[in-house]
């Protein structure tokens, strides 16, 4: 008996610490991971402060604080999407323990910022949770359709819409990195600004990598179709628009702006925008047709990317030659990789100030 005591209290040990080793070096709690567990709970206390508004998120906070903040309205995937359980897995890690494991903490303070400077106008009213992208019917048979939304920031009148596609390998969606802190800026600078979440992943109904990019490009297509029927609730106008996509995002952005891809704009009889901002994720097989003349394109990807991106380099010739030199703007950079978000601690710290400039002068 005191044999089988031991082997059993030897066996909880490797377990536990199996489980504290995964979590400090990947941030993971693997019993969520495995099903056994849901997200933290979060008092709703926990979101305001001593005079009712909400406090501002930091660094020491839980991850599910993030995911299940009273602005997302229940949709924990608009913070940070995964599939369910590994979501869940991630959900009990502090902010700054997940950023570090993703190997993003020089982020982290951008991250933040750009969050609660979403916060304060969900409170001011001036942006909202935009859910029921697709009508109910459409969500019947397809339940995991709900994943598409959107958090919406009204811009100055006037000032044009730009929607923005995180990326994230269709596996994931890193929106707490491209997405919120891109919107921020571009909000401050009066515009309009839709950030989307999209399902990845088994969500798509698909699981091979190229098929999901397929069903993802269809899911920005729907958003974009709903933007259009929503034009003047919203207070936009679909011709005139861009769209900002990162890494997969951008394969996304591409695939619905360039007439060879099956999904495009064209092919669905929908408004293409003036420019549009695939960074480090151009499709580097992109080929450019008489359809495409007049769209405006701005990209940048590292030499060192590791996910190929600056092969496109081979395409410019024929990408001006279609479009006009004028009309496009793509560099390639040596000694930078994959996934520098806003660029504030890389070599392109300054990169969205130039795609403002470049979009004015093709609007």
């Amino acid at each position: 008996m005191k044999i089988v005591c031991g082997a059993l209290a030897a066996l909880l040990f490797c377990v536990a610490g199996a489980i504290w080793y995964v979590y400090q070096k990947k941030a993971v709690f693997l019993p969520a991971l495995f099903g056994l567990c849901g997200f933290p709970k979060i008092k709703e206390s926990c979101y305001y402060d001593e005079s009712g508004h909400f406090r501002p998120a930091t660094k020491e906070d839980k991850v599910g604080f993030f995911m299940q903040h009273p602005i997302f309205g229940g949709f924990n995937h608009m913070f940070f999407n995964l599939e369910d359980n590994a979501l869940k897995a991630i959900a009990p890690a502090k902010y700054k323990d997940f950023m570090q494991a993703q190997g993003r903490a020089e982020q982290t303070d951008t991250a933040l910022d750009a969050f609660n400077y979403l916060t304060g106008l969900v409170e001011k009213g001036q942006a909202k949770l935009v859910s029921g992208l697709y009508p109910q019917e459409a969500m019947k048979d397809h339940p995991d359709r709900s994943h598409l939304t959107g958090m919406f920031y009204y811009g100055q009148p006037g000032k044009p819409l730009a929607i923005v596609v995180p990326g994230g390998g269709f596996i994931s969606n890193v929106t707490d990195c491209e997405g919120y802190p891109i919107a921020m800026e571009l909000h401050k600078m009066g515009y309009s600004v839709f950030v989307l979440s999209y399902p990845i992943g088994k969500q798509l109904g698909e699981t091979e990598p190229l098929k999901q990019g397929q069903a993802a490009a269809k899911e920005l297509t729907q958003a974009i179709r709903y933007l259009t029927n929503h034009q003047k609730e919203l207070a936009i106008c679909m011709d005139d628009y861009a769209i900002f996509g990162f890494s997969a995002g951008g394969l996304m952005t591409t695939a619905y702006s360039f007439a060879s891809y099956a999904d495009c704009c064209h092919n669905h009889h929908l408004p293409r925008p003036k420019a549009i901002f695939p960074m480090y994720g151009l499709d580097w097989n992109i080929k450019a047709l008489p359809e495409d003349q007049g769209l405006a394109v701005f990209s940048i990807a590292g030499r060192q990317d590791e996910f190929g991106f600056a092969n496109v380099e081979a395409q410019l010739p024929a990408l001006e030659k279609t479009l006009g030199k004028e009309n496009v703007s793509v560099k390639i950079i040596d000694g930078l990789g994959h996934g520098f978000g806003i660029g504030s601690e890389t070599k392109v710290k300054n990169w969205l100030q130039e795609a403002v400039v470049f979009w004015e002068a093709h609007r």
